[in-house]
């Protein structure tokens, strides 16, 4: 036999053997996939423990509708971006963790937003978000301040300034008003009348305030109204007194805006 002919007998027969180990190797593969795929639908990574935290005003059952989480799914499916995406779209939700445990653990963790005040409408009063987004109907009974506005920027105005003011001053604020031109006042529960000015730098202004109900404790007389429009220099008004008093300027408070309905 010619080696010429040997040689291309011997080519062949190297193609034919690594074509059958390749068959043979993409079969396995394949059968590995499918075992792979049987397993991950196993019973085993069938959700039996969902745990939800941080939940108040949405009910559990919410929070699992809103996550497209139930007893029973797929763990090992989870989509926990999908997931957390439901959930922060609704807008009581600031926030929203979901954690898929394999093999048959789900933990969502949800952050409320807080409301800071209600519109200012006898007949159906609603729930406002610091960005002035309308979380629903307000409870009967609400403490939060109510807000009167002179349109859809002003309402987010207002909101944005009882949103910077901590729990301790919020629960004082009986009413807040941004007119037309966008000036902001309030008036506190025991009567006292207090100009914002506009909602720009309201951390400052909140600030300003604290301080000068800090100062008017002190006093003899008390306190008709109180100026924080320029919050490095507020000014309060005594009872009785036709010239404001300055007030020096706050230190920082310690408690954060964390208000309840």
């Amino acid at each position: 036999m010619a080696p010429e002919f040997r040689a291309g007998l011997r080519g062949r027969w190297e193609a034919y053997r690594w074509a059958g180990r390749s068959a043979v190797v993409g079969g396995v593969t394949v059968v590995l996939l499918g075992v792979l795929v049987l397993a991950t639908h196993s019973p085993i990574f069938s959700a039996r423990t969902v745990t939800v935290r941080g939940e108040s005003h949405l009910s559990e059952t919410a929070v699992l509708r809103l996550a497209g989480v139930h007893l029973g799914m797929n763990v090992f499916y989870l989509d926990t971006a999908s997931a957390r995406a439901g959930l922060e779209a609704d807008p009581w939700v600031a926030s929203a963790t979901v954690i898929g445990a394999l093999p048959s653990s789900v933990e969502i963790v949800v952050h409320e937003v807080q409301p800071v005040g209600v519109t200012a409408s006898a007949e159906a009063p609603l729930l406002l978000a610091q960005d002035g987004t309308i979380l629903g109907p307000a409870p009967a009974g609400s403490r939060l301040p109510v807000l009167g506005t002179a349109g859809e920027g002003s309402l987010r105005d207002g909101a944005t300034v009882l949103g910077a003011m901590p729990p301790s001053l919020l629960t004082r604020i009986e009413a807040i008003t941004v007119a037309a031109d966008g000036r902001v006042t309030m008036t506190l529960r025991d009567g006292v009348l207090v100009t914002i000015g506009d909602a720009g730098d309201a951390g400052s202004k909140a600030e300003a305030l604290r301080a000068v109900l800090t100062w008017a404790r002190d006093q003899p007389i008390g306190v008709v109204s109180i100026d924080v429009s320029s919050p490095a220099v507020p000014t309060a008004r005594l009872r009785g007194t036709t010239t404001a008093t300055a007030i020096a300027p706050p230190p920082p408070a310690s408690d954060s805006p964390t208000p309840s309905p």
